[in-house]
């Protein structure tokens, strides 16, 4: 498997799914997700990149981790997903405008 900030996928044989590189528990088949809940999903996988990249460079400049190039992948990963949860929803407000502007 490729290293990626951007990477999505599920794997139903083992119920485990990586969302931007985090691995979460996935929900059993029987109950429905929502684009809600998905997006929530992605949102806080977001949100876990940037607590680690934080907690990266906290432990740099405490001196813990002499590993600069670590700390850089973990904030770069962290700016590639903000970016990206950005964009997506930029669209979804255009899409939403555009909807809204649709005459009935």
């Amino acid at each position: 498997m490729e290293d990626s900030a951007l990477q999505f996928r599920i794997q139903d044989g083992d119920r485990s799914s990586e969302v931007f590189g985090r691995k979460r528990e996935v929900q059993p088949e029987t109950e429905e997700r929502t684009f809600g809940d998905m997006l929530g999903d992605a949102i806080n996988s977001v949100d876990d990149a940037k607590q680690t990249a934080d907690q990266q460079v906290e432990d740099f400049v405490a001196g813990k981790t002499e590993n600069v190039h670590d700390v850089m992948l973990a904030m770069e990963e962290a700016d590639v997903s903000f970016q990206l949860m950005l964009e997506i929803r930029n669209r979804a407000v255009e899409a939403y405008q555009e909807l809204s502007r649709m005459q009935i």
